[in-house]
């Protein structure tokens, strides 16, 4: 075969792998998603800045999201942006100064790309309605000691897709760009702990009570546990649905499986009576008789300030992680009261650090 025919033949061949190349780029689905922050409601997070990286687009974060700190797994603030469409983001980076540890911490990290194309494509189905969604947001959490974790979610579901650590670093006033100069202020980061409108008096309380929760606690709270909510109602009552929200940040209908769960501490219970009409159970775990009106009457059903300190989790902490165990709601609705417990195998552990409404 002759040069001039060997080249040919060359430059077939990469020209045919760029075309592959080129075809699989555009097969790649893009969705439409947006970024948000979210911190501990005792650990008020600023952020510096920060980026969530798909091929095609970067979400940005800067100083202008100020301090954070609506409670571990809860949505902060949300830029809108102009793209429509975007391809699956496959890294973040994020620095962010903690204000109680008077720290900055910065990490770069890789997105399973892989992992979150399945969510975007598999969705899930609204319970309410029965139609297919999908995700819409990336949330990244930033917890004390440089602890960072992601999730995707979408309204009433979110999941963690990633949990890094960063490494703390040093940034001065006269190394800040301009708008994050402030961060650097003498008392800034004192200033900002007392004011009311950032740290509430139920978390003020807390505090003073009990001290700032450990910062491995957001480490703990990520352990999954094979549990299943079993509901023990009266002859003619039905449950319909389930909602529960884990100290994880993560949040789901309940499908009716056993599998990996992380503690929750919030179940919502849908009941059909039988008259037919539908009624609601709530249980809180939280010594504070006040959570419900403070917060969830204001539609924030924020991880409770006293959880760290409750028995739900001692009684996780004891079981075996690798048997099931039924999480047992005994609701009478006639007298609106709740009883909660945890069986495994012939165990049955009693809780008592809880508040329930049933209406």
């Amino acid at each position: 075969m002759g040069i001039n025919k060997l080249k040919i033949l060359f430059f077939f061949i990469i020209g045919s792998f760029s075309l592959v190349s080129c075809q699989n780029k555009k097969m790649e689905e893009k969705y439409s998603w947006l970024g948000t922050v979210s911190a501990p409601q005792e650990y008020p997070m600023e952020v510096y800045q920060g980026n969530i990286i798909a091929d095609d687009f970067t979400y940005s974060f800067d100083a202008i999201w100020g301090t954070q700190n609506t409670g571990w797994g809860n949505t902060g603030a949300t830029m809108n942006v102009s793209t429509q469409k975007m391809d699956i983001p496959n890294t973040l980076e994020f620095t962010w100064y903690s204000l109680v540890e008077k720290k900055f911490y910065t990490g770069k990290w890789p997105l399973d790309k892989t992992k979150i194309e399945k969510l975007f494509k598999e969705g899930f189905t609204d319970k309410d309605t029965g139609k297919k969604e999908t995700y819409t947001t990336f949330k990244v959490g930033l917890a004390p000691k440089g602890k960072i974790v992601v999730w995707i979610n979408a309204p009433g579901v979110q999941k963690e897709i990633g949990s890094f650590q960063a490494h703390d670093t040093i940034i001065t006033k006269e190394k800040a760009y301009e708008n994050a100069q402030y961060m650097l202020e003498d008392g800034y980061a004192d200033d900002r702990l007392k004011s009311d409108f950032l740290i509430t008096p139920e978390v003020k309380n807390r505090i003073a009570a009990s001290g700032y929760p450990d910062p491995s606690v957001y480490e703990t709270y990520r352990k999954k546990y094979l549990w299943k909510p079993v509901v023990e109602l009266p002859q003619g009552y039905q449950v319909k649905k389930i909602f529960f929200m884990a100290a994880n940040g993560e949040y789901d209908t309940y499908d009716g499986s056993t599998k990996e769960r992380a503690v929750p501490y919030y179940l919502s219970i849908t009941v059909v009576g039988p008259d037919h009409k539908e009624w609601g159970a709530n249980v809180f775990f939280t010594k504070n008789e006040s959570y419900y009106t403070d917060n969830v009457l204001k539609g924030n059903n924020v991880l409770p300030v006293d959880f760290d300190l409750n028995d739900i989790n001692k009684v996780f902490g004891a079981l075996d992680q690798k048997k099931e165990a039924d999480f047992i709601l005994k609701i009478v609705p006639e007298s609106k009261k709740m009883n909660v417990s945890i069986k495994q195998d012939e165990k049955t552990y009693q809780l008592k650090d809880f508040i329930s409404k049933i209406y």
